[in-house]
């Protein structure tokens, strides 16, 4: 999952590896990420891309891309209630939660440098 900022957003790298930090806390607690025993959820990680101003949330199994590009797939929600495939949809565009980094990092800038 991509968190790229807006053109015009005033850029801060730290404050947007914290937002993908907090939104992947966020992803993890809403329990969309198919368990087992944990890997695929804890194989979940934030890559910085300062000179793309982005910052990236990846998983570092070679399974993860099948079982994500397969929501068809039976995924059992014995221990993550919501667990699906294409699990961050709901914080992409056109998600429920879509807007949900921005306000993050509006938040974080304000309390770094106050105002928005």
């Amino acid at each position: 999952m991509k968190i790229v900022l807006p053109p015009g957003v005033l850029y801060d790298q730290a404050l947007l590896d914290t937002t993908a930090q907090l939104l992947l806390g966020e992803i993890i607690d809403e329990q969309v990420i198919p368990k087992d025993v944990g890997t695929l959820e804890h194989s979940h990680h934030v890559a910085s891309h300062p000179e793309e101003r982005r910052a990236d949330i990846n998983a570092a199994t070679p399974y993860a891309r099948r079982l994500y590009m397969h929501p068809e797939y039976d995924f059992r929600q014995g221990e993550n209630r919501n667990a699906k495939g294409r699990w961050f949809e709901d914080w992409e565009p056109g998600g429920r939660e879509a807007g949900r980094a921005a306000q993050i990092y509006a938040a974080l800038w304000a309390k770094k440098y106050g105002g928005k």
